[in-house]
């Protein structure tokens, strides 16, 4: 590397890794604030449903010159629709305007027709679409289907992939990440909407990706050094593998972080989702996968010793 001196021996991470075993707790500690506050505020306050979820209103319009979306926003939410969510397609010449409102169906003909005001004239207004409580009830229970269905497919897939244990500790994990993303949402009350699933849906995928690289490196140490302790182990596989987990993660939360200030707000929701999923993703798979390796019943394979404090000296 360009900062290693020449003739200077190299370090290696399996000659002095850093203990992070001996501060799982803290990190136990952390997932358990994590836990509680998310629970409390689930239980308390919800989440602040989007109209994926509550039902309301969606009008499309076009013209032959493209919207300004900005604009369109500022005077639907001037004309009492604050929560609206606004978008465009057609290369800008469609604005599609969904109100988080409810209303009967003999209101909605007025509301199209104060938003046809809003956007002037030579606007063609297609037929309003009312998406009713059901429709939107279908698609919550969808949205957490999916989340379940694919925690439980990740856990599964580990499980084959390695062994039980690993399958365990990569189930809860994944469940801690998604549980942490979905408890932001609640505790700041930000919109939850279909895009924050797939936002969740994202998340679990990163999550497992950095959680299987390092479980994949324990289980290459277990082969190796035989007669360490269990906690030794960890500590070398994660040390060799943080600059890998570190870079990946910094490198995908500038191009998640360009999306919060810069996606305006339809991506917003979505890229907060990411950045968080990234740091909690990033923390679990040191504090939380790892030391549970060493917590949960059962041997793993090639490991001597099971123990945390179990001292013994490496094969030569």
């Amino acid at each position: 590397m360009w900062w290693d001196k020449p003739g200077a021996k190299k370090a290696n991470p399996e000659d002095k890794p850093f203990p992070f075993m001996k501060i799982r707790w803290i990190g136990f500690i952390v997932t358990g604030f994590i836990f509680v506050a998310t629970t409390v505020s689930l239980a308390t306050q919800g989440l602040n449903m989007g109209l994926d979820f509550t039902g309301g209103v969606q009008i499309e319009a076009t013209r032959s010159t493209p919207f300004d979306v900005g604009v369109v926003r500022d005077e639907v939410s001037k004309a009492g629709f604050e929560e609206s969510v606004v978008t465009t397609s057609n290369a800008g010449n469609t604005v599609i305007i969904r109100l988080p409102v409810e209303t009967g169906a003999e209101e909605v003909p007025a509301i199209s027709q104060k938003i046809t005001q809003i956007l002037g004239e030579g606007v063609s207004v297609q037929v309003p679409a009312v998406v009713g409580p059901k429709v939107s009830g279908e698609l919550f229970m969808s949205g957490v289907l999916a989340a379940v269905l694919a925690v439980l497919a990740i856990g599964l897939y580990v499980w084959f992939r390695f062994e039980l244990k690993f399958g365990t500790g990569a189930f809860v994990t994944t469940f801690h990440d998604v549980y942490a993303v979905v408890g932001l949402f609640s505790i700041t009350q930000l919109t939850f909407d279909l895009t924050i699933v797939a936002g969740v849906l994202t998340v679990a995928g990163y999550s497992i990706n950095d959680t299987v690289v390092v479980y994949d490196r324990i289980r290459e140490m277990l082969k190796k050094y035989k007669k360490l302790p269990i906690a030794q182990v960890i500590d070398i596989s994660i040390t060799s593998t943080l600059s890998r987990t570190l870079i990946t993660s910094l490198a995908t939360m500038i191009a998640a972080g360009s999306m919060v200030f810069l996606g305006g707000p339809v991506l917003f929701g979505f890229a907060v989702s990411i950045v968080f999923g990234i740091i909690i993703g990033t923390y679990s798979s040191i504090f939380v996968a790892a030391p549970m390796l060493m917590h949960l019943p059962g041997r793993l394979p090639g490991a001597k010793y099971t123990g945390a404090e179990t001292t013994a000296k490496a094969a030569s």
